[in-house]
């Protein structure tokens, strides 16, 4: 029975990641205002605060994937990279309260920061770019400002999505007991 629930749990997490990396690459570019929001984040961040640090080192796992697969770039970068961050949002779990967005909001805007980071490491860095004062100036706050106003949007379709997740698990544990 507990294999069920995980089983269900992680199918609509990932049926929510697609539709998610659909809205992001196909929609969203064309949306666009100085960057684009990354959305995928977003949910990597969200599921790893609400629903702890397997879960969203799990989600993370997944989204990367995603976006390495269709990429094109350093495969298993992305992966990596959402993963940890998945993970580490996830030591915030106990001090979530769904009623407050504040902590949503702060924790989606050091993500991007974080993320935006690594991906200057990895990606430009060790190409000899080293300029990351333009880079911080004209790529990563302007997607931190995109991403958290669409996290704003975002966050109480996902934290309902967390609710269905938690009254389908509770469900469960009232008719095993």
């Amino acid at each position: 029975m507990k294999a069920v629930y995980y089983i269900l749990r992680g199918g609509i997490i990932f049926i929510a990641l697609i539709l998610i990396f659909v809205l992001q690459t196909a929609i969203m570019p064309h949306l666009s205002l100085a960057s684009t929001p990354n959305l995928m984040l977003i949910i990597v961040s969200m599921m790893g605060f609400m629903r702890g640090r397997k879960t969203g080192a799990f989600t993370g796992l997944i989204a990367g994937l995603m976006l390495d697969l269709f990429s094109g770039l350093l495969f298993g970068a992305y992966s990596l990279i959402y993963m940890l961050l998945g993970y580490l949002n996830g030591f915030f779990r106990k001090i979530y309260f769904g009623d407050s967005i504040r902590l949503p909001v702060l924790l989606t805007a050091a993500t991007d920061l974080i993320y935006g980071f690594m991906i200057y490491g990895v990606f430009f860095l060790f190409k000899g770019k080293t300029d990351v004062w333009y880079y911080f100036l004209n790529v990563m706050m302007p997607e931190m400002i995109y991403t958290v106003i669409c996290a704003l949007v975002l966050y109480f379709p996902v934290y309902h999505l967390n609710n269905l997740l938690d009254h389908i698990r509770n469900r469960r544990e009232r008719r095993i007991a």
